[in-house]
């Protein structure tokens, strides 16, 4: 997801609306972190803040959001295939694969306590 919100300005540019299938995000920079935040609709159910240097990762803010990696896979195979159909693919599949790799990378995850009840502890777990 952090993939898509990187590359999701310069799709817009391409024409691309990668908010297409369902998937809203947008990306705040703040001076060492980046916020993203995604959800179904101009409400955000995830947001979370990410710094590279350090390799941090803030969860702010984790509602329920059924379906949300069927909507996040649908919007990933949509946005490639339209750069394909672009000649941007080169760019989009680089990015997307190097994303696929760098779970193997160590990370550090805090969550807000605000961010949580009980019932999200789960979702928490899975980001």
């Amino acid at each position: 997801m952090l993939a898509l919100g990187d590359l999701w300005e310069g799709l817009h540019r391409a024409g691309i609306d990668p908010s297409a299938r369902g998937l809203h995000m947008t990306q705040e920079y703040l001076g060492g972190y980046t916020r993203y935040c995604a959800g179904p609709g101009s409400h955000p159910r995830l947001v979370v803040e990410w710094n590279e240097s350090s390799r941090h990762l803030r969860i702010i803010r984790c509602e329920p959001w059924p379906g949300a990696e069927a909507t996040i896979s649908a919007t990933v195979a949509y946005v490639r295939n339209e750069a394909r159909s672009r000649g941007i693919s080169d760019i989009v599949d680089r990015t997307l694969v190097a994303a696929c790799k760098e779970p193997r990378k160590p990370a550090r995850k805090t969550v807000v306590p605000s961010a949580l009840n009980g019932a999200h502890a789960l979702a928490a777990r899975r980001v």
